[in-house]
C-alpha cells in the first residue's frame, strides 16, 4: 500500500524500510528569493508554498519555522537575544521588568534593554543581499555583549523572562501540514546556555578570548540562563510534538571536539533521553562541517540530524556519516545545495550524483532525503523535478 509523506518519514525514523525514499526538501529560501525577483516559473506564479509542495510531489517540510511573518511584527524584536516570538513556537516568552525600547530605520532594528542593573542595545539588520537570498533571519550587527559589564545586564534579562506553554499556533501549523510531512516542535538553534552565548549574544571571537580571560563570567551568565533552558526542554517534553528541535549550527572547527564534549553533548544526551522516556524523538541542526564531531554525536544520542550536509560542500561523505551513525540516527539531507545549481554542477554531474545516492539509500531505513542546508534562490526547478521522478521510481 502507498504510504503518505508522512508515513514514509517516520517509518525511516522508527527503523522501518518506507515503500519508497522519503524526499522532504525545504523550499522556504527559494520560494521567498523567486518570489522577491519575479522568477518563479510561471505555473507555479499563483501557488503557496504547500501548494508548490504538493504540485512538486514531495513531503513539506516543517522541522524549522518560518522565521518571516508580516502578520506579527513582533517576532524578530528580540532577534539580538536570539529569542523569537513566532506563533508556531510551543511556547511564549514575555520580559518582565525590562524596560525594552524598539527603533526601526528602513531594514535596520535597534532594541534597547534598560534594566536595574544597568542597559544593553543590539542592533540587527537584513541587507539586500540577503533579502535577494530569501534570508529569514537579520544578521546581528550589534551584539547584546560587548563589554565585561554587559554580562550582568544579560543574565538578568534572562532571570526576568515568563516562559509560557503554547500549542494553539504549533496544532494549527500540524493541521495545515497534515499528512504532507510532521510538524516539529521547535525550541531554540542552540543546544545550551553556553553555545546561545557564542552564537547569539557575542562576536564568535570576542567569546572565545572571553572565555579564555574571565570564564567565570562566561559560565555565571550560563548558569543564570540554565532555569530558562529547563523549562523550555520541559515544555517541549509535555507539547503535542512527536519531535522537538534543539540546537543546531555545529562545526567541529568552531565547536571543536573538545568544546562539543564538554558543553553540548551532556545536555544533548540528557534531553533526548527525557524526550525518550515519553516516547518522543529528539531532533538537531547539523549543517556544518562534521567529521570530527560524528563520534560525538553518537555519544549525544539524539535521534534525528537534520540537514546533513557532505561532500563536495564538507569534508565528510555520505557513506562515512552512514557508517558513524549505525542506523542509530537518522539522516535528514544528504543532497549538497550547488548540486541544484546550473552554475555549479553540470547537469551530468547532477544527474549521476542524484543517480548513485538514490540507488544507494533507497530502500534503507534512517534516512530522509533533503537538500543541505536548504534549497536555495538559484536552485532549478527542473532538478527538483527531476529527484521527485527519481525517487518515485526507486
Amino acid at each position: 500500500m502507498t504510504m503518505t509523506h508522512r508515513e514514509r518519514i517516520w517509518a525511516a525514523i522508527r527503523g522501518e524500510v518506507p515503500d519508497r525514499l522519503p524526499w522532504v526538501p525545504r523550499l522556504e529560501f527559494w520560494h521567498r528569493a523567486r518570489l522577491r525577483h519575479g522568477t518563479l516559473p510561471g505555473h507555479l506564479s499563483s501557488l503557496t508554498l504547500t501548494e508548490i509542495t504538493d504540485r512538486l510531489g514531495v513531503g513539506c517540510y516543517a522541522s524549522i519555522p518560518d522565521f518571516t511573518d508580516p502578520t506579527n511584527d513582533a517576532a524578530m524584536v528580540d532577534r539580538g537575544l536570539g529569542l523569537f516570538h513566532l506563533p508556531v513556537l510551543p511556547y511564549r516568552l514575555t520580559l518582565q521588568e525590562v524596560d525594552r525600547r524598539v527603533i526601526r530605520r528602513n531594514r535596520e532594528t535597534v532594541v534597547e534593554y534598560h534594566t536595574p542593573v544597568g542597559s544593553i542595545r543590539t542592533v540587527a539588520v537584513f541587507t539586500e543581499e540577503m533579502l535577494d537570498a530569501g534570508a529569514s533571519i537579520p544578521w546581528i550587527t550589534e551584539h547584546a555583549i560587548r563589554d565585561p559589564r554587559d554580562f550582568n545586564v544579560i543574565g538578568y534579562i534572562f532571570s526576568h523572562l515568563k516562559v509560557e506553554p503554547r500549542w494553539k499556533g504549533y496544532l494549527a501549523r500540524r493541521e495545515e501540514v497534515g499528512e504532507r510531512g510532521i510538524t516539529v516542535g521547535y525550541l531554540l538553534a542552540t543546544a545550551c546556555p553556553i553555545q546561545h552565548i557564542m552564537k547569539e549574544l557575542m562576536p564568535l571571537e570576542q567569546f572565545f578570548y572571553a572565555l579564555h580571560d574571565y570564564p567565570e563570567k562566561v559560565e555565571g551568565l550560563a548558569e543564570q540562563m540554565e532555569p530558562l533552558y529547563q523549562q523550555l526542554k520541559q515544555i517541549g517534553a509535555d507539547s503535542p510534538a512527536e519531535v522537538i528541535l534543539l540546537g543546531g549550527n555545529y562545526d567541529d572547527a568552531i565547536t571543536y571536539p573538545p568544546f562539543f564534549e564538554k558543553y553540548l553533548l551532556g545536555p544533548l544526551r540528557d534531553y533526548a533521553g527525557m524526550l525518550r522516556r515519553k516516547g518522543k524523538y529528539l531532533m538537531t541542526h547539523t549543517d556544518g562541517e562534521n567529521q570530527r564531531l560524528l563520534p560525538l554525536y553518537l555519544r549525544a544520542e539524539f535521534d534525528i540530524a537534520d540537514s546533513v550536509c557532505p561532500y563536495p560542500m564538507t569534508r565528510c561523505r555520505l557513506q562515512e556519516i552512514r557508517a558513524a551513525f549505525a542506523n542509530r540516527i537518522t539522516i535528514w539531507g544528504g543532497i549538497p545545495s550547488i548540486l541544484l545549481c546550473p552554475a555549479s554542477t553540470t547537469e551530468a554531474d547532477f544527474r549521476r550524483s542524484i543517480e548513485e545516492l538514490t540507488e544507494r539509500y533507497a530502500h534503507e531505513s534512517h534516512f530522509i532525503l533533503g537538500v543541505s542546508d536548504m534549497v536555495t534562490a538559484d536552485a532549478d526547478w527542473d532538478r527538483l523535478q527531476y529527484i521527485t521522478e527519481r525517487v518515485g521510481t526507486m
